[in-house]
């Protein structure tokens, strides 16, 4: 099940073609483990915030980069006290210099996050935010989806996604931030556990793509 973030919105048509190719590749963003090279442009800023909490049990939205999962390492860990409304943020911008990924160029066809568990439902939402020169944000698209509750991998569709604020450019995505547990919906008392954050992409052409020095993200680089 989704959901739009907003109601009026302008459609992110420009990624209706991006699959040049039939098969598809996957990038790991983040595996949150100790390991800094597999991360989105460097390791994700946390941060959160507590909507309700009435009988004041307070929350934990932490990284754990050493917990087996059994079949990874790393994860993320969020935990609401009873009855606390609580969300929580990751966001991945190369250290405010803006990551310049070119998500046409990559093909990027959608975002995962693998959850080991959760207690319950609840909504989650990816922010793609675009910068100007001086590295101030300028426009953004987004998407929200539903995570399930139990184990389950939460599925972003690139071609979902809708430009909300000013001049987004999905060829220079400079920042990516995940929004867990949104404000004006938000579900009380919820505990998740997650394990990898991935981009799948098209296979690209030879020629059309430059590494960044960012681990495995691939992504071309624009001159501001």
């Amino acid at each position: 099940m989704k959901c739009k973030y907003v109601l009026v919105a302008t459609v992110l048509t420009a990624v209706a073609g991006l699959a040049q190719a039939g098969a598809l590749t996957t990038l790991i963003l983040d595996d949150f483990d100790a390991d800094p090279n597999d991360d989105a442009g460097g390791p994700g800023v946390y941060s959160s915030t507590m909507f309700s909490d009435p009988f004041n049990q307070g929350g934990v939205f932490n990284l754990d980069t050493g917990f087996d999962s059994g079949s990874d390492i790393g994860a993320v860990f969020f935990n609401s006290g009873i009855g606390a409304e609580q969300g929580a943020s990751i966001s991945y911008s190369n250290n405010g210099a803006g990551l310049n990924l070119d998500g046409i160029g990559l093909g990027i066809q959608g975002f995962d996050i693998d959850f080991l568990l959760s207690d319950q439902a609840f909504v989650a939402n990816i922010v793609l935010t675009t910068f100007d020169a001086g590295g101030a944000a300028v426009g953004d698209a987004r998407w929200a989806v539903l995570v399930s509750a139990g184990a389950s991998t939460a599925h972003w569709s690139f071609a979902d996604f809708i430009i909300v604020n000013g001049d987004f450019d999905a060829s220079n995505i400079d920042d990516i931030t995940i929004n867990f547990n949104l404000p004006d919906n938000p579900t009380a008392s919820l505990d998740f556990v997650a394990t990898e954050f991935r981009a799948s992409v098209a296979v690209p052409t030879p020629g059309t793509l430059a590494m960044l020095g960012l681990g495995g993200l691939v992504a071309t680089r624009r001159r501001r």
